[in-house]
């Protein structure tokens, strides 16, 4: 059963029959979950339909507003395993795109993200003696998308890179999962670049270094799931066989064009959105600027 993912340890744990070519390693964090796929062949590449490359996704199980304390570990984790993949230079400067619309709830976890970063590259330029010289030069974009603007994001993306030429860009987006569990709850940071919309089925150019010209970390978070899933969710509290799950999917299938690619999203999305934005944007800042620490958690982000 091909069901739709974007998260890389997902897709590996539904292709268990590869035999080579993924390396996952299961850690904690401080009582936070990490796990780690490395996809090194191009064999494995395809069948799990992941690029070669590094995933890190992170799981937090309690996110709500009260909990303070699970909040701000999930803010300086995300921080410590973006510093790590970025393994860039404290003057290389970094752009940051907000991918998605911000007009759905499910789909702006980047337009969100992004207006939360601490930006500096104009102050650096303009005012540079007003800012320390460690500070790094961060700018950030959120270029909406086609139906808006008329205009491929990757268009839109490389015009401004060959502009401001950054050393490094940052990509966010929503992502889709397999698991209603996972919703709000994980982050996905990759070394591979991303696709835009492939959370709602709608992949646009992909944005990586290959298109770009510059490396590319992504960071998503699965808003959305696929109306199947939840089916089949609801199948495994069952005790469904596969052979049973395998003959609902292809009724399921029949459905088509009467409902079957529907996705569905949780009911206190905008709080999730919210919250998820604002742990990336923390996230990013802590591993951008090397003089923020923990007590600047929320500095930037009262939005």
């Amino acid at each position: 059963m091909n069901i739709r993912t974007d998260l890389a340890v997902e897709a590996a744990n539904m292709h268990k029959e590869v035999s080579g070519g993924i390396e996952s390693i299961l850690e904690e964090d401080n009582g936070i979950k990490i796990e780690r796929i490395k996809i090194t062949s191009e064999a494995a590449a395809e069948a799990v339909g992941k690029p070669i490359g590094n995933y890190i996704t992170i799981t937090v199980n309690d996110l709500s507003e009260n909990n303070r304390e699970e909040y701000e570990k999930a803010c300086i984790c995300v921080a410590k395993e973006l510093k790590n993949i970025l393994n860039i230079e404290e003057s290389a400067s970094v752009l940051a795109i907000g991918l998605g619309n911000g007009h759905i709830t499910a789909d702006s976890i980047g337009p969100e993200s992004v207006k939360r970063l601490l930006v500096t590259r104009h102050i650096k330029e303009i005012m540079p003696e007003e800012i320390d010289e460690s500070v790094r030069s961060v700018s950030a974009l959120a270029p909406s998308v086609m139906a808006f603007t008329g205009i491929e994001t990757s268009c839109i993306v490389k015009g401004v890179i060959e502009k401001t030429k950054p050393d490094l860009v940052i990509a966010i987006d929503a992502l889709a999962s397999r698991s209603m569990a996972r919703l709000g709850k994980t982050i996905q940071i990759a070394d591979t670049g991303i696709n835009p919309g492939s959370g709602v089925g709608n992949n646009r150019k992909e944005l990586s270094e290959k298109t770009l010209g510059v490396r590319v970390i992504a960071i998503g978070v699965p808003m959305v799931v696929d109306a199947v899933t939840v089916a089949l969710d609801a199948l495994d509290t069952t005790g469904a066989t596969e052979e049973e799950k395998r003959v609902f999917f292809e009724a399921y299938k029949r459905m088509e064009p009467l409902g079957a690619d529907m996705v569905v999203t949780p009911k206190d999305v905008d709080s999730l959105a919210k919250r998820s934005a604002m742990i990336i944007a923390n996230g990013m800042n802590l591993a951008l600027q090397s003089a923020l620490g923990k007590e600047d958690i929320d500095r930037y982000t009262q939005i």
